[in-house]
């Protein structure tokens, strides 16, 4: 997970002369900055090939403060050493990779760089593979040409002041803020939330009709058992819920054989969802079934209330016609 607030794309290597000029910002606009080398190179694998961000970083540099790399069970990784390296967890379920195998990761000069799966970091924005500087020094023959700082904002320093700050910088050919990219895939999200507000609508609007015919069909075939009963001296109250309780307590059963079918339901939606640059974290909270339940049976209500006037208007004189 990416904890710093900028990074920083610089034309040329960052020399000695750039590292100055962001170390005169702390500790007054920054906290802090780490140097990397960010590419963009295929990985390549037996189900095919497929473009990722390799980010090269050296050993000694304290990169936690960084990036935060950790198991989907949130359990703490370590940067990868030697000949090691850590991918994030979009790609490797995508082709079926898992920590021991060995990847290959290819540039655009078709050189390669083996190296083997240390573990696998949950992430979802982008896919990326974390490698050790010296790890590219031994396969790739060449220093990595760190062009891209990642920087941390100092206290209440404003991250867009702060941003404009470095691309008056010499070299410096983009700033990339952290939270537009947050608040961009946010917007992303509220379109989901219409959809599903949409499906919610859509689910009570079927309810209703069933619920309504079922119960339209309950009465009109019972108008004569109904009309004995209210002959017999029952309440209004007792004549409805001797009507309604069947369908309350089908409702309550419908509603958690629903639970469960819709469960998998969901599961089997979310995994035919594919966006390469974005992985979810797909999870049902405990609160969503009471809503749904608690929904069902409400609208379950409201029709045995629109219902209770047709059982109302029922005439205790049915009760005295023949069946033919």
């Amino acid at each position: 997970i990416q904890i710093y607030d900028a990074s920083v794309t610089y034309s040329e290597p960052i020399d000695a002369e750039a590292k100055e000029a962001l170390e005169a910002l702390i500790p007054d606009s920054m906290s802090g900055y780490c140097v990397v080398q960010e590419t963009s190179v295929d990985l390549v694998t037996d189900g095919g090939t497929k473009s990722v961000y390799m980010v090269v970083a050296d050993e000694d540099e304290d990169i936690t403060e960084f990036l935060n790399l950790h198991t989907t069970k949130q359990q703490s990784i370590a940067y990868p050493g030697k000949n090691m390296a850590v991918l994030t967890h979009r790609i490797a379920d995508d082709y079926g990779i898992e920590v021991g195998d060995i990847i290959t990761l290819r540039d655009d000069d078709m050189n390669t760089i083996e190296v083997e799966v240390a573990a696998i970091s949950q992430n979802f924005v982008y896919n990326y593979v974390y490698i050790s500087a010296e790890t590219y020094e031994e396969q790739m023959g060449e220093t990595p040409e760190y062009k891209t700082a990642y920087v941390n904002a100092a206290g209440e320093q404003d991250i867009h002041l702060l941003s404009t700050i470095l691309m008056n910088m010499d070299n410096v050919t983009a700033v990339s803020v952290n939270q537009d990219t947050m608040d961009r895939f946010a917007s992303m999200m509220e379109s989901m939330n219409l959809i599903v507000l949409v499906i919610i609508l859509c689910a009570a609007g079927l309810a209703f009709i069933v619920l309504y015919n079922l119960t339209n069909i309950n009465i009109t075939e019972r108008v004569r058992e109904i009309a004995t009963i209210k002959v017999l001296g029952f309440y209004e109250n007792e004549t409805s819920a001797y009507v309604f309780r069947e369908n309350t307590v089908l409702t309550f059963l419908g509603a958690l054989l629903g639970l469960v079918l819709g469960r998998l339901f969901h599961a089997f939606v979310m995994s035919q969802i594919k966006v390469d640059m974005i992985a979810f974290d797909v999870r049902v909270l405990p609160i969503s079934y009471v809503y749904s339940v608690l929904l069902t049976l409400a609208f379950s209500w409201i029709i045995n209330q629109i219902m209770k006037k047709k059982i109302d208007q029922i005439s205790m004189t049915e009760s005295l016609k023949s069946v033919d």
